[in-house]
């Protein structure tokens, strides 16, 4: 898997360290780096107590994780936030102990089940519009207790000056061109996706939904901010690997509807896979402001973008 940042790799006697302020009485037995991340690092520690997660901060982004962790525990599922260090003086990293999840990511269940339960996306909906419920002013990023920031651009224009930016190296010219047109074209469409601004997940693909003792968890909130409501559905219903998408079809995309519907004060409109698609280029061109971008990343993407267009086109 490509990754943002390096991992960072500890041992034993340091896991040991890091833990001891959450429980001294605590003894490793075992650990493991989870490989299968992007950007922090985690490991998965048993102890003479149980499991724990334990996860490393490459970046700033853990003074947003804590923060969405401590406001959503009460609202839906998530890990609980047993121990917390942003100090940096004990370790040069931010790090949480957390509750670890025995269970399985929303990806590997699909696959290891050859079914998408409607179910399942009928809460995933629903969980999705509670962290919604909390509204702000415009995009922004946020701070250590969820407050406004730094106000970001909006959609439409977050997308036009990613475009002058980084991912033009790895975009065809046409579909730049074809891109900024149907901008041009469809102020309309923009001004849905940018109607409300909401707490957003930020990642919510497949594999940042657990399923654990048959509930639904989300986790890693590290790129939580203030943005549409757009973003996570968008992010949630990108083109999988051809295995898991054949099995997506619009019984899925109507039970997800309705699950987010049962919550929300404002139902989706007809056009929302639509506008999520749309709205999720700006999330996709970000993936392309890194040096070395996978060749199967930049296809995946291009793809991606001349479908939605094709679909917005289509209305």
């Amino acid at each position: 898997m490509h990754r943002i940042n390096d991992f960072i790799i500890t041992d034993e006697t340091e896991i040991a360290s890091l833990l001891a302020p959450f429980d001294s009485t605590l003894t490793i037995l075992d650990f493991s780096l989870m490989k299968d991340s992007m950007s922090n690092s985690g490991y998965i520690v048993t102890t003479n107590s149980g499991k724990y997660f334990l996860k490393i901060y490459s970046k700033t982004t853990y003074k947003i994780e804590t923060a969405a962790l401590s406001y959503l525990k009460n609202k839906i599922n998530v890990p609980a936030l047993l121990f917390y260090d942003g100090s940096k003086q004990r370790f040069p990293f931010a790090y949480a102990v957390m509750e670890f999840l025995d269970g399985v990511t929303f990806i590997n269940h699909v696959r290891s089940n050859l079914k998408y339960p409607p179910e399942m996306a009928y809460e995933i909906g629903r969980i999705c519009v509670t962290i919604h419920e909390r509204s702000y002013a415009h995009d922004a990023l946020l701070d250590g207790k969820l407050n406004l920031l730094q106000e970001l651009p909006r959609t439409r224009d977050k997308i036009l000056h990613l475009l002058n930016g980084k991912p033009s190296e790895y975009l065809k010219p046409e579909t730049i061109d074809s891109l900024c047109r149907f901008i041009k074209e469809n102020p309309d469409l923009f001004d849905s996706i940018e109607a409300r601004n909401v707490l957003c997940h930020g990642d919510l693909g497949y594999a940042n939904i657990m399923i654990s003792d048959g509930k639904v968890s989300f986790i890693d909130f590290e790129f939580t901010y203030s943005g549409s409501i757009y973003h996570d559905i968008g992010h949630f219903f990108r083109r999988k690997d051809d295995d898991v998408e054949a099995l997506i079809d619009r019984h899925i995309y109507d039970a997800f509807a309705q699950g987010y519907n049962s919550v929300s004060a404002s139902p989706l409109p007809s056009n929302w896979l639509t506008l999520a698609h749309l709205c999720d280029i700006s999330a996709m061109l970000c993936l392309l402001t890194y040096d070395n971008v996978p060749t199967e990343w930049v296809e995946d993407i291009e793809n991606d973008i001349l479908c939605a267009i094709d679909e917005g086109r289509r209305l």
